[in-house]
């Protein structure tokens, strides 16, 4: 078991101290995974109601549930992310249970270890798809509704520090997330007319439940991994949210098209840095 560093417990939200989401719509693909489930809670402390979108109903359902009983509100919609109709079927209930749409957090995702000598078509195409494919589809059908409302939104994709950085055997994933910092931008430019801002968000690991269980495996991984980040830990979900937040607050409306990186200055150590040096 991990030790996390221990967080601040925040105030009670006020609209007065930090910008109150009351009224607002926010969708989550991916909403039940690990990064998705922390930013669907975060959504909800501010008072937004939020939409668990995910492939895994019973997941997506069970995290509504807790959210609903800690006192806020949130519908579980089972998706394909890849799947035209799917999505559009999914923005449609949104709509159709909670009115509006006004931030859309794409999470969902898959990460295929191969090399890429030994990678098949299939793997390819299904991290790109999961990856690329959903963001657009599920940008392109809740920007439409966002647009229609006429009051303006904000979006923001889950890309990674592999998309610079890249890693050994994860050649469709980092291309796949460098995609998504490069469609934030595209959609950005477009987008501003209507009051839409769009930006990627970049962590490093973040350790997770399911990155725990990798870790479970191979416990060397771990520490070879600590040794390359200048902040001895990975980030946690939570702050990954809290980025995600700030990024959908009036207070970040001229932050725009960009890839924010949220990895302890991992980036900036560069990847194969020996660690003696």
């Amino acid at each position: 078991m991990i030790r996390r560093p221990a967080l601040r417990r925040a105030p009670p939200v006020t609209a007065e101290r930090e910008g109150s989401m009351e009224q607002k719509v926010a969708i989550v693909t991916g909403g039940a995974g690990g990064l998705g489930s922390a930013i669907c809670r975060k959504f909800s402390t501010r008072g937004a109601a939020v939409a668990v979108a995910d492939i895994n109903q019973e997941a997506a359902e069970q995290l509504a549930q807790s959210v609903a009983s800690d006192g806020g509100k949130a519908i579980a919609v089972q998706v394909e992310v890849t799947d035209e109709m799917s999505v559009t079927s999914a923005v449609r209930t949104v709509v159709s249970h909670l009115g509006r749409v006004d931030f859309l957090v794409h999470c969902a995702g898959t990460n295929i270890k191969a090399p890429i000598l030994d990678m098949s078509l299939d793997q390819w195409n299904i991290s790109l798809e999961a990856h690329l494919t959903g963001a657009f589809l599920f940008c392109r059908e809740a920007g439409r509704q966002m647009v229609e409302q006429g009051d303006g939104g904000s979006v923001v994709l889950m890309s990674s520090v592999t998309a610079t950085a890249p890693v050994p055997e994860r050649g469709a994933y980092g291309p796949a997330k460098a995609a998504l910092i490069n469609f934030a931008g595209q959609l950005g430019l477009e987008w501003a007319r209507y009051g839409i801002n769009v930006n990627a968000v970049c962590p490093g690991v973040a350790l997770t439940p399911m990155t725990e269980m990798v870790y479970s495996r191979e416990p060397e991984l771990r520490e070879q991994r600590l040794k390359r980040f200048p902040i001895k830990r990975e980030v946690l979900p939570e702050e990954v949210a809290d980025l995600v937040l700030f990024l959908c607050s009036k207070e970040a409306r001229y932050i725009n098209g960009v890839g924010i990186p949220i990895d302890g200055g991992f980036l900036n150590s560069g990847f194969y840095q020996d660690p003696e040096s």
